[in-house]
């Protein structure tokens, strides 16, 4: 695999971390078994209390059975999971929730034993950088121990949810329709996040208040100029790097920004979406997008600063999304599902 085609597996998603682990320890992934209609009896003599997500990098293990008084919730990643996309709505979903307090949740990747001869380089490399991008933490779970104990079918996404007291509530393996998914709701005690409020007075080129009304705005704020050669994953001049080096430049918030929008996202022209960035391009553009050169009436309407942002004001008027600085990976994902794009890296399939 060449450098470049190294670096274009990097969409801003969680299964960038398993598959970054490589080309051989992904051929050494367990065959991908069927999910059966209704699931596997657990084994009466697996204590889920003794359970434990072993300590990686700077987590601390975790033993299920420390967690009582909480509800719990494990998130399983597989192969069929991380190449096609597969459950890409339930994870959403769960991103977008508002959970109750005494909910607690982990990542789990199902990843092949012999995987852990590197489990330091996994963790320097892939891991390791991508920890503080994801909204729960991840643990590796070399040999699929937590996949059996479930008694899940291995390869594909899987969801446990724990009450209070232990016990195994509900159980999930695969894609999630609307019914299974609100049932996972129900469980979990989430709540779709509530309208935000009424968007400030804002002018930046051809959009302000009026011309948003009935349209999802997208605001997008750099704090410096960004080129396409700084920019990992592109097609044709893109940042040239390893693995590390991408890791290092999307630190950079408005590099991380430029990202989403000439490499993920690929938003296109769509007359629910309107959108601007406020700073200066060399190389890169988005479709049907202005770019404006500096904003700062609206940077001070929107409490921003001169900081990189993005902001997203709803059809009806209100602030659906704002955030600023190093926006985490979890986060661009929730923007991306409020405006119902649909990234590169949740398309299915491993980028070749």
């Amino acid at each position: 695999m060449s450098r470049r085609k190294k670096l274009r597996i990097l969409g801003l998603a969680a299964v960038v971390v398993l598959l970054g682990i490589g080309a051989t320890a992904y051929s050494m992934w367990p065959k991908v078994e069927a999910i059966p209609e209704q699931l596997d009896a657990i084994d009466p003599d697996v204590s889920i209390a003794e359970l434990e997500l072993e300590a990686q990098g700077p987590l601390e293990g975790v033993r299920l059975g420390d967690l009582s008084g909480n509800k719990v919730f494990l998130l399983i990643e597989g192969k069929e999971s991380m190449t096609t996309g597969e459950g890409k709505q339930l994870r959403r979903a769960m991103l977008r929730w508002d959970m109750p307090a005494d909910v607690v949740g982990f990542s789990v990747g199902d990843a092949p034993g012999g995987a852990a001869l590197m489990r330091n380089k996994i963790e320097r490399q892939f891991v390791g950088p991508m920890r503080g991008e994801l909204k729960w933490p991840i643990y590796l779970d070399f040999g699929g121990d937590i996949t059996e104990a479930f008694s899940l079918p291995k390869g594909h996404l899987g969801l446990v949810i724990l009450d209070e007291a232990g016990e195994v509530v509900l159980r999930h393996a695969g894609d999630a329709d609307a019914q299974t998914i609100e049932e996972i709701r129900m469980a979990l005690g989430a709540s779709e996040p509530q309208a935000g409020p009424p968007a400030p007075e804002f002018a930046i080129g051809e959009l302000d208040n009026q011309a948003c009304a009935g349209h999802a705005c997208v605001l997008v704020f750099l704090d410096r100029k960004v080129a396409r050669s700084e920019i990992p994953g592109l097609e044709e001049g893109g940042f040239e790097g390893d693995m590390e080096d991408a890791f290092a430049q999307l630190e950079q918030p408005s590099i991380r920004l430029a990202r989403v929008l000439a490499g993920d996202w690929k938003a296109k022209e769509d007359e629910r979406l309107r959108g601007v960035v406020v700073g200066e391009a060399e190389g890169w553009a988005v479709d049907g997008w202005a770019f404006v050169p500096e904003a700062e009436a609206a940077r001070q309407a929107l409490e921003i600063g001169e900081q990189a942002a993005m902001v997203i004001i709803d059809k009806d008027g209100h602030l659906a999304f704002a955030e600023t600085g190093r926006i985490p990976f979890w986060k661009l994902t929730v923007a991306a599902d409020l405006l119902g794009i649909e990234p590169d890296s949740y398309r299915g399939g491993r980028r070749e």
